[in-house]
Formats: C-alpha cells, structure tokens, sequence
C-alpha cells in the first residue's frame, strides 16, 4: 500500500507525523512525504527568501523520512519537496505516485468559518483519487487497538470501503462497528393516517428496517470471516445520517470513522450535501473517506 503524507511544519501536520509514526506498517508499504512550498516567481531582490523556504522545506521532509525509517524499517520511505499551489501538487502527486492513501492533519476549523475559510484538506478530501484520513490531535496511537465506525449504506461505495478496511494493517484488539442509518419517516407528516396509506407505508418501512439489519449482519460476518474471529458489530439506527454517525461516534467512542463518498459534485453536492464530508469537518475523531477508483473510458481517435 502506498500512503502519501503531507506536511507543511504546522502543528497539525505535526499531529498526521505523530501517526504515521505509530502506523502499522509492514512489509510492501510505500511511505511518502510531501512538503509544497507555494512560491511565485520571485523578483531578484527576494530570490533569498524562496530559496530558505525550500532549505526549510527539504530539512522538514529529511527529518521525517529520517523518523519513518526507524519507526518503520520494513517499509520503504521516501521525501519529496515541490513548488506550486499545495492542493494542486499533492492531488497531482497523489495520481502520479500513485497514492492509496491520504493522510493530513486537520487545521481544526468547524461551523461556518470552516465552510467559508476552506483549506487544503478540504480541497483534498473532495478531489482526491484515493482514500483520505483526517487526523486530529485527538487521536489514539495508530499501533494500539482502536475502536473503528464503518458508515455503511446499501452502495457499492460502501463495499468498496469494506474492501478496503480488509486490505488495511490494523493492530490485535481492533474493534469494528458496522452503522446503517435508515432515514427516518414521518408517516403523520407525509401522508393522512385516514386514507389507509399511513399504515401501508409504514409496514413498508418496517420491512426496510429488518432488511437493512440482515445486510449489516453480512458485512459484520464477512469482517469476522476475514479476521478469523469476533471483531465487528451491526448496529442500524434511525434518524439523518450526518448526525447519528457523529453522535454515534462520540457516544461510543469511536477513534477512527471510516465513510465512503459517493463522489458527488457541483450543483448534486450543493442540494444533497455531502455525508463525508460533514462528519470528516465535524468529528471529533480522525475520519477516513473512501473512494472508488475512477473507470475512465478509452479515448476515441477520429480521422478527419
């Protein structure tokens, strides 16, 4: 698996340091560290400045790589220093690399100065290719047992993150809990109890309820099967998605959520809102969103 870390000396790149340290890493892991220094073209006269912003740089990322290799000697780690606009270099770098995951520290930001300021990890978060993990200071050491919120739905995203929990390292005592939210509906509001339909509708919900209780089941059994013993549990709860799965975490509590994005853009983004997105901005926890790899079309060649 290759992991791209970004850092800029911040305290909360420092934080996504702290757990790349006490990542699992065993043999066949890539680890890369990314520093971008965002610099015009300087005049003559400040040439001096951009060059000791590069020195600071490339000595931040050695002395990182230099820490990952002994935290991690069976990993092959390796530093890089680019120029440009951070989001754009790290995305770029992230495709051509090419990354598995992400890993960034989050600036903290929540409400509406977070909606309005934005930041890099936003950025990345919303465009990356690959799976990305937002690390707060808050959370637990990587290498000891941790307690992992898989928010779930009936999408093939969501078995693309179940995938992709498989396929990851993780530390003897690691506990999983499937969360479904089914959104809740308000037959006294929607339709008029009089009719009949009330009751019709909600059978039918019932009936969603106890399906989506069997397919949570399933993942629950399949996490179980792979680890060859008793780790995951299936809750399914009612309610609006964002908010359970942020309640639900703290109340667990849970140091790591994991969600799939469904990828959605432009004016879909703006109407639906965005699930992962507002549990990575507003969790109190490290948050990891998922996504799948894109399936890009041939290209087609016309002769004029």
């Amino acid at each position: 698996m290759n992991i791209l870390f970004a850092v800029d000396g911040s305290r909360c790149s420092a934080n996504a340091i702290d757990h790349a340290l006490t990542m699992r890493c065993p043999a066949g892991t890539a680890l890369k560290v990314v520093s971008v220094v965002d610099c015009f073209d300087p005049l003559p006269a400040v040439h001096s400045v951009k060059e000791k912003q590069v020195e600071a740089a490339r000595k931040l990322v050695a002395d990182i790589v230099e820490k990952l290799k002994k935290a991690h000697p069976e990993a092959d780690v390796s530093g890089e220093v680019l120029d440009g606009a951070p989001a754009i270099e790290l995305l770029h770098c992230s495709r051509e690399w090419p990354a598995h995951l992400i890993v960034v520290g989050s600036h903290g930001r929540s409400g509406l100065s977070e909606l309005w300021l934005g930041s890099v990890s936003r950025a990345i978060l919303t465009h990356a290719p690959c799976a990305v993990r937002i690390v707060r200071n808050t959370s637990k050491d990587a290498s000891s047992a941790q307690n992992v919120l898989l928010a779930i739905d009936d999408s093939e995203h969501s078995e693309h993150l179940v995938e992709h929990v498989l396929a990851l390292p993780w530390a003897v005592g690691t506990r999983f809990q499937c969360l479904h939210v089914v959104p809740e509906l308000n037959v006294d509001v929607l339709l008029d109890p009089d009719t009949g339909f009330a009751t019709t509708l909600a059978q039918h919900y019932d009936d969603q309820l106890h399906s989506e209780k069997k397919r949570v089941a399933k993942v629950v059994e399949k996490i179980d099967s792979a680890f060859g013993q008793s780790v995951a549990t299936a809750h399914v709860a009612l309610g609006e998605p964002r908010k359970q799965i942020l309640e639900h975490a703290a109340n667990w509590p849970a140091d790591l959520i994991m969600v799939g994005s469904h990828g959605r853009r432009g004016f879909e983004l703006l109407v639906m809102g965005s699930v992962s997105e507002a549990v990575a901005t507003q969790a109190k926890c490290a948050v990891e969103v998922t996504r799948m790899p894109v399936k890009r079309k041939a290209k087609l060649h016309y002769i004029i």
